[in-house]
């Protein structure tokens, strides 16, 4: 008779797992990585728990939550992730307080400030104002942001400081692009802080501690 194929560990632990439960305890959530791992295992029929096994293959069969529940604890969740699945990862570098801080600023910047926009030739001009850590949020971010924005081929923008916040300047590049300086003043203050593809690598950049992460 041929020789019994069997489980992985992997597998074993996860059914061994649901045997250990105590009767009264209300059986825990399989990891997903256990369930793949489960699902590629061959089956030793033979000598398998059968109700603990179709027991694991249910719970591994709901679906489970994919939102996080709120925005910035799912952007910090994401590059946590990440960093742990790269081996090149330096622990001792690491700092996911300074990209907590920096979600906090974008929380103050988009939801908290006062924006007076005003149409001047060929683009906008923007007075971003607060209070409190508002005003410091808006002076970190938007200004840095500007700067980013100066470096595109389409867009010449500046920033100085004001009270309670700053100044925003922001032209189009083709001066005789009509469509582009439309563009540029529907989109505004919250729709031009979205433009460039610098953010991601900005937070994960903060969190793995680069020292020029806020020169980005």
């Amino acid at each position: 008779m041929p020789s019994a194929r069997k489980y992985s560990i992997a597998s074993c632990l996860v059914v061994a797992a649901a045997l250990a439960l105590p009767a009264q305890t209300k059986a825990v959530s399989t990891p997903q990585s256990d369930c793949a791992k489960m699902i590629d295992a061959p089956a030793d029929h033979a000598n398998m728990d059968h109700s603990a096994h179709m027991a694991a293959t249910r719970d591994c069969a709901r679906p489970i939550p994919t939102n996080s529940g709120q925005a910035a604890f799912g952007a910090i969740s994401e590059v946590v992730r990440m960093l742990e699945a790269d081996p090149e990862t330096d622990w001792s570098k690491v700092n996911v307080e300074a990209l907590r801080q920096h979600l906090i600023d974008m929380d103050y910047v988009t939801m908290r400030s006062e924006v007076a926009q005003r149409a001047v030739p060929h683009g906008i001009q923007m007075d971003v104002t607060g209070a409190g850590r508002t005003t410091a949020a808006v002076r970190r971010m938007a200004v840095s942001h500007t700067a980013m924005l100066d470096q595109s081929s389409e867009y010449r923008a500046s920033a100085t400081e004001i009270r309670g916040g700053a100044r925003i300047t922001i032209t189009a590049t083709d001066t005789a692009d009509a469509k582009l300086i439309a563009r540029i003043r529907g989109l505004g203050f919250a729709g031009l802080m979205t433009e460039g593809d610098h953010h991601a690598r900005h937070h994960l950049a903060l969190a793995r501690g680069d020292a020029t992460a806020h020169a980005r």
